[in-house]
C-alpha cells in the first residue's frame, strides 16, 4: 500500500497555507489598488496592476499585449489539464463572447502557468474546444512568472501530487478586463456572473 511520509504531508500543508496567505494578501492589494485608482465614468483604472508583456502564442508567433491596442482584452491565467477552474472560466467567457457577438473588437488571452507541459500545440488543441477567438500564450518559467507578478496572479505546483508528469497546478482564477489602451479596468473573481462582464465590456466599447 502506498504510504505518504509525515514530512511530505507537512510540506504539502505548509505550501498550501503559504499560497492561501499569498492569495489573501493579493486580494487586499487588489482592493487597495482599486480604491486609489483614477476614476472614469464607471470603470476605474488599476494603477499598480498590469503592463505590457511578450510571450509565444498558440500560433507559434511572439505576441505582445500592445499588439491588441484598440481592442478590449479578457486575460486569464490557467493550464490545459486543469480539471475545474479553467474549463468553467473558459466556458463562461465563451458565453460572454456569444452574447457580445464575435465581430466585436474583443480578444481573449489565456496565459499558461504550466509552461513545462503547455507548448503552443497543446494550447491550440485545448483552447480550440472553447472559442476560436482565444489565443494561448506560453514562455519560459521566468517569463510566465514575470507576467504573473505584473498582474498579481499566484500559482504553484500542487505539492500533494508527487509526480513530475501527472501533477496539477494551484492558481488564482481571476479574469482581467483590459481596455483599448492596455490598462486593467476590472478584475473578476471566479463567481462573477456573465452579465456583469458583458456590461463592462459594452461600457468600454461605448467609450471609443
Amino acid at each position: 500500500m502506498f504510504r505518504t511520509s509525515k514530512k511530505f504531508i507537512l510540506r504539502a500543508l505548509l505550501s498550501l497555507t503559504m499560497l492561501a496567505v499569498f492569495n489573501f494578501c493579493l486580494n487586499i492589494s487588489i482592493i487597495q489598488a482599486h480604491s486609489t485608482s483614477q476614476q472614469s465614468k464607471s470603470l476605474e483604472i488599476y494603477q499598480d496592476i498590469g503592463g505590457n508583456f511578450t510571450l509565444l502564442s498558440s500560433n507559434n508567433q511572439y505576441v505582445s499585449l500592445e499588439d491588441f491596442k484598440g481592442k478590449v482584452v479578457l486575460l486569464f491565467f490557467g493550464f490545459t489539464v486543469c480539471p475545474d477552474t479553467c474549463p468553467l472560466t473558459l466556458s463562461k467567457l465563451q458565453e460572454v463572447m456569444a452574447q457580445l457577438g464575435q465581430q466585436k473588437p474583443v480578444q481573449q488571452l489565456f496565459i499558461t502557468v504550466d509552461p513545462k507541459r503547455d507548448n503552443p500545440d497543446q494550447l491550440k488543441s485545448f483552447l480550440g474546444t472553447f472559442n476560436l477567438n482565444i489565443i494561448g500564450l506560453t514562455g519560459t518559467e521566468e517569463e510566465i512568472l514575470h507576467v504573473a507578478e505584473l498582474y498579481g496572479s499566484a500559482y504553484m505546483k500542487n505539492p500533494t501530487i508527487n509526480s513530475e508528469t501527472s501533477y496539477l497546478m494551484i492558481h488564482t482564477g481571476y479574469v482581467y478586463l483590459i481596455d483599448q489602451q492596455g490598462q486593467v479596468r476590472e478584475i473578476y473573481p471566479q463567481d462573477t456572473e456573465e452579465i456583469r462582464i458583458i456590461e463592462d465590456i459594452r461600457q468600454l466599447l461605448a467609450d471609443i
